[in-house]
């Protein structure tokens, strides 16, 4: 790639945060202000001369907003008000949909809240002149065709007369309508260039894929979904946060396969991951080993493949993984390989509160995905043990008691090794 000469690249710089700082004024115009806007507003982009700006993950915490490391226990909830040119869209992890209201000409207020109290790190922004695509008379169709339809697995369980045991707050699971959900309200948002793109590739996956990630574990755990392709420097295929997904652009050059197996992926970690979290910023393999296990039977029901087709599939990428996972163990370091780094004393806290990232701030570590397949092939092996039409009747069972709430893999792996004992003959078991 050839290189940008020095003076056009300053040229550039100066030219990004002219507009970064015209695009998000203040009353204060200080130096000392400007600098805050760099630190908390990680990502600026300009796309076709236009900024926009947005969170996105970090070696710790998964979050680069806030400059401050809290334990994932910290929970909250938050309000948000944003104001804007008239030109840019404001999205945000908030549970509603905000509408833009009018402060002054040129001038728009976004207000975005949560009741659920999450980790901070869970906050996510994006503002950009993005622009939402729709397809009106396609996901009409589909939302009224899969809008109140329980799964037959699920349709025998009376979850709902359980009491949650999370915090209280404004719960989906509790709530008749929401249990009978099986796609919830969505939209899709990116830059103008690509909105053909969206509409051929993306646009008509996402209803797909919410009615099969619902047929597999029951109630969405959120109310509503936004979906936003990120700009080209995003350094990963895809990320999860509360009510919205950032996707690559890279994911919409491979089509549907791509397309799909990554929403899967995503929506996966509204339920583990988010709903479901880790109780220590190490236990990554808790959220993204079931999302990288669930994402193979979400997108095989979002394609309706038959018996054979599913195992096919599962089997060919199982094999990929493999390959994948065997050349990490072999090129990486074998501290960095281990699933619960911190042994005995994971989840544990210091007096004060604090707890310790381990390995938090290797570089190499962020380009692995030794907990990815790790903890894929250790749910596979405990699905094929059990039987999956058993191991998933488990999850959504697990789903329905610790969502809400923030658990350790001891928790976890005792509920599957309860429905292994209960499934497996007495004499086959060592």
């Amino acid at each position: 790639m050839e290189r940008m000469p020095r003076s056009g690249l300053e040229k550039l710089q100066k030219e990004q945060y002219y507009k970064e700082d015209c695009y998000m004024k203040s009353k204060k115009e200080t130096e000392a202000h400007r600098e805050l806007l760099l630190i908390i507003c990680p990502v600026i982009e300009i796309l076709k001369g236009r900024p926009c700006v947005y969170t996105m993950g970090s070696p710790i915490n998964n979050r680069a907003l806030f400059p401050c490391q809290e334990p994932p226990v910290a929970l909250s909830t938050w309000q948000a008000s944003v104001r804007t040119a008239a030109d840019f869209v404001v999205l945000m992890s908030g549970e509603n949909a905000a509408e833009p209201v009018q402060l002054q000409e040129g001038i728009l207020s976004w207000y975005y809240y949560v009741t659920m109290p999450m980790p901070a790190s869970t906050f996510t922004i994006a503002v950009g002149c993005w622009q939402e695509v729709k397809q009106q008379d396609f996901t009409a169709v589909i939302q009224t065709n899969t809008m109140f339809s329980l799964p037959s697995s699920q349709a025998d369980f009376r979850w709902h007369e359980e009491i949650c045991g999370h915090v209280e707050y404004p719960c989906r699971f509790q709530d008749p309508a929401a249990r009978l959900q099986a796609v919830i309200p969505y939209r899709v948002f990116t830059p103008c260039c690509l909105t053909e793109c969206c509409e051929e590739h993306l646009l008509q996956l996402i209803p797909q894929c919410l009615s099969a990630a619902y047929t597999t574990l029951g109630t969405h755990p959120f109310s509503r979904l936004d979906v936003l392709i990120v700009p080209s420097n995003f350094s990963s295929l895809g990320m999860a946060s509360p009510h919205i997904i950032f996707l690559s652009q890279s994911v919409l050059s491979g089509g549907i396969q791509l397309c799909g197996t990554r929403l899967c992926h995503e929506i996966a970690h509204a339920w583990f991951g988010l709903a479901i979290g880790a109780r220590d910023w190490t236990e990554e393999w808790l959220s993204e080993g079931f999302a990288t296990f669930l994402e193979d039977i979400f997108w095989a029901r979002a394609q309706q493949l038959s018996h054979d087709e599913v195992k096919g599939q599962q089997e060919l990428k199982a094999l990929l993984r493999w390959r994948r996972l065997r050349d990490e163990v072999q090129n990486s370091e074998e501290e960095l390989q281990v699933l619960r780094p911190k042994k005995e004393s994971t989840g544990e806290t210091s007096e004060s509160g604090a707890s310790i990232v381990k390995h938090g701030l290797k570089a190499e570590k962020v380009f692995m995905q030794v907990h990815y397949l790790k903890g894929y092939f250790l749910l596979r092996s405990l699905a094929r043990t059990i039987g999956e039409a058993s191991y998933l009747s488990s999850l959504r069972k697990f789903v329905h008691k610790f969502h809400g709430q923030l658990v350790l893999s001891q928790v976890l792996c005792l509920g599957l090794l309860f429905a292994f004992w209960k499934k497996t003959p007495k004499k086959q078991i060592t």
